[in-house]
């Protein structure tokens, strides 16, 4: 059985901060200062306290370049220890609920790309082994030895977690030269390590994968690999020619661009952005809805704005043409969309007319945007951006 491998690290999707805190955490015991950690990749100091903080592979990749050179020769091998199940987020608790070690390592695998490696991952099932591939010729070769380190043994430190008790490799391959002192690396996988293989690769007891897991939860396993899909579009949809309209028009003060404006922003024709956005297998037409239909979730609940108010925001002639293209993409009306993500009790509508809360309930709760998306001005009075036309499509 072989699975596919993660992309390069360089078109990875976006991931959290909690692989770079780890890193400041092992700089700084090592007398090196945070901020070179962050200043090496261009990253906020506030990102490492923001859990929707996103930063991309190449950013992880130079704030390890920033303090690699400078920490001891297996210091990838006690990163990767310190990675937990927890740090990965919803990622982490889908395996952790598995039934089986066999379910989790799917779901490791299919979801990969929600992970912090860096090496491309893949893995093969024969002759009674399960190996896990570390491809790492997409990473620098000044950073190699620490990316390589850690990646292997974080996979390591994961397979033990999951299974709540101690695993040891059959064996274990890195691609890296002989080091001085082989000792550090004997301790971390339990077993001595080859060097100077083509491959790097960890080798486990198939026998292992159809062992049940002691925390399993078939239910919540279910629940997190659909949270899990859902932050994998997310992120995917980011990338391309695609994610970068989507990333226009999200951040625009809540005024959605027209085609002839985002064109412009790409420093391309219109012509050769509907060509780009074919090859991407979209339209503009279809981003503007899905970008409309993720700020209007946002606007309801999270800014607490009324139907009015997101219609105006989203570029809608009139209210009733929002309503009109929310039932379409949620089969409910936005009034109440709204009452039931919020938990409200909702009343059965009566001659027509709109449910409401319940009495005593406040509807005006505000909060942060989930998933990066930024909330646009909640104000009522700035003019509302014209409706895309059929040219836009």
């Amino acid at each position: 059985m072989i699975i596919s491998a993660n992309p390069q690290p360089f078109d990875a999707p976006v991931r959290g901060t909690g692989s770079v805190a780890l890193l400041c955490a092992l700089a700084m015991e090592h007398g090196l200062p945070r901020r070179d950690v962050l200043a090496g990749g261009g990253i906020p100091e506030a990102a490492l306290e923001d859990p929707d903080a996103e930063i991309t592979g190449a950013q992880e990749l130079r704030a390890i370049a920033a303090v690699a050179e400078s920490l001891p020769e297996d210091a990838g091998l006690t990163a990767g220890g310190r990675y937990r199940l927890a740090s990965y987020g919803i990622w982490g608790f889908a395996l952790l609920s598995s039934r089986t070690l066999r379910e989790a390592h799917e779901v490791a695998m299919r979801f990969v790309d929600l992970t912090y490696a860096l090496t491309r991952i893949s893995a093969q099932e024969d002759e009674g082994e399960v190996r896990l591939f570390f491809d790492d010729l997409d990473v620098p070769e000044h950073v190699r030895r620490f990316v390589l380190l850690r990646d292997t043994s974080a996979a390591l430190q994961l397979w033990r977690e999951t299974l709540g008790r101690p695993v040891v490799p059959l064996r274990v391959t890195l691609r890296l030269p002989q080091p001085a002192d082989p000792t550090g690396y004997e301790t971390a996988f339990g077993v001595p390590s080859l060097f100077g293989t083509a491959r790097s690769m960890l080798a486990f007891d198939a026998a292992l994968l159809d062992q049940p897991l002691p925390q399993a939860a078939p239910l919540t396993a279910a629940l997190c690999q659909a949270q899990c899909r859902d932050l994998l579009q997310r992120r995917h949809s980011r990338q391309g020619t695609s994610g970068r309209v989507r990333d226009l028009l999200v951040h625009t003060g809540g005024r959605i661009l027209g085609q002839e404006e985002v064109a412009a922003e790409l420093h391309v024709s219109v012509r050769t952005l509907r060509r780009m956005l074919e090859d991407d297998g979209t339209t503009f037409r279809a981003i503007v809805e899905q970008t409309r239909e993720h700020l209007a979730e946002e606007l309801l609940v999270t800014a607490g704005l009324s139907v009015e108010q997101v219609a105006r925001r989203l570029g809608y002639t009139d209210a009733s043409t929002f309503v009109h293209a929310f039932r379409r993409w949620k089969g409910i009306s936005p009034g109440r969309w709204k009452e039931r993500k919020r938990g409200l009790p909702v009343r059965p509508s009566t001659n027509g007319r709109k449910s409401r809360p319940a009495a005593g309930v406040s509807d005006g709760r505000a909060g942060r945007a989930a998933d990066g998306i930024p909330v646009p001005s909640t104000s009522s009075k700035a003019p509302g951006p014209r409706e895309p036309g059929a040219a836009d499509s």
